[in-house]
């Protein structure tokens, strides 16, 4: 040991009256040849790894080549990344991605409409759940919701009243048209479909404008008149009739002759549209005693339309299905 003279490429330390090896200093005894062709093999597979990386960030297929009820699970699934166009074969533009399309935005107001569209309403009234067999047509369409919601713009109206709501689409949309400190009275016969647009309404931020009272029309809009009357109610601006074609003329003279239900100027509309509205029966005909029938309502229809043209106190106008009546002494004025 006193004899012995460590090389420098042996990395010994000297601990003490020993020589002692270091833990990594041990000489790898490799050929420079050998070390040449690791070298080489080493700087071979970087390139082939960058390659790859590079090719797998740019590469777009034509066609998915995962398959499946669960494509995303598969692999390769880069191409779930984003769409391809689908373009012609011959377009400069073939291989470039496509743009994601906007997304859809809703509204409580369309959401309950098309539920009413999808409900089964025949099968409702066979259950019992609701008084009369309802229509999914009662429902007011897109175009009597814009007619309804110039109205109540156009009058400055606050406070509206409707007779027979169904699933209150229509006072739906007359609520969304009324100001912050609108109200809109709902008048409608069957609790059922009243809970079944109250679901869509809490949705609406003008859904807590909407007051329901659930009855038959005459005896909740004489309730009312007798409230107006003491003044417990306030006056209505804009007054919608979509009830049954029988009670339309009786709900119409009570609305003009009960004191402090209208406002000044006032506006009534008259749904004039035949069979809506109308409670169907059913009846026994053929072996089908589940089909119904109803009447049109069009004689009803028919006198108050003439009615409102003889008198000298109403002035009307009928469009989109409506009759909308304004008092002549409050035209005037």
């Amino acid at each position: 040991l006193k004899q012995f003279q460590p090389r420098a490429n042996l990395g010994l330390h000297s601990s003490g009256p020993l020589w002692l090896p270091s833990a990594a200093a041990f000489p790898t005894c490799i050929s420079p040849s050998e070390q040449a062709v690791r070298g080489t093999m080493a700087a071979a597979a970087t390139v082939i790894a960058t390659a790859a990386t590079t090719a797998a960030t740019q590469w777009q297929p034509t066609g998915s080549l995962a398959s499946g009820a669960m494509p995303a699970a598969a692999f390769p699934n880069t191409h779930l990344l984003r769409p391809v166009a689908p373009v012609a074969a011959h377009s400069a533009t073939k291989n470039l991605p496509a743009a994601w399309s906007a997304p859809t935005v809703g509204s409580p107001l369309s959401e309950l409409r098309a539920a009413v569209l999808e409900e089964d309403w025949e099968r409702n009234y066979e259950e019992g759940l609701t008084k009369i067999h309802m229509q999914a047509k009662w429902s007011a369409s897109p175009d009597r919701c814009s007619v309804l919601q110039w109205l109540a713009k156009a009058n400055g109206a606050h406070r509206a009243l409707e007779i027979g709501s169904f699933c209150g689409v229509g006072a739906l949309a007359l609520a969304e048209a009324l100001p912050a400190d609108g109200e809109v009275h709902v008048l409608e016969l069957d609790p059922f479909v009243v809970q079944f647009g109250r679901r869509f309404q809490l949705k609406s931020l003008s859904g807590s404008k909407i007051k329901s009272s659930v009855g038959p029309a005459l005896p909740l809009l004489e309730t009312l008149a007798c409230k107006a009357k003491m003044g417990h109610v306030k006056p209505f601006d804009l007054i919608v009739v979509d009830a049954d074609k029988e009670g339309m003329q009786e709900y119409f003279d009570l609305l003009w002759s009960s004191p402090g239900l209208l406002s000044e100027g006032a506006v009534v509309c008259v749904d004039m549209t035949p069979f809506k509205g109308q409670p169907p029966t059913r009846y026994l005909k053929y072996g089908f005693p589940h089909r119904w029938q109803a009447s049109s309502g069009q004689a009803e229809i028919d006198a108050l339309r003439t009615m409102v043209r003889d008198s000298p106190d109403y002035e009307a106008h009928e469009f989109g299905g409506l009759l909308i009546v304004k008092s002549k002494k409050a035209s005037s004025q």
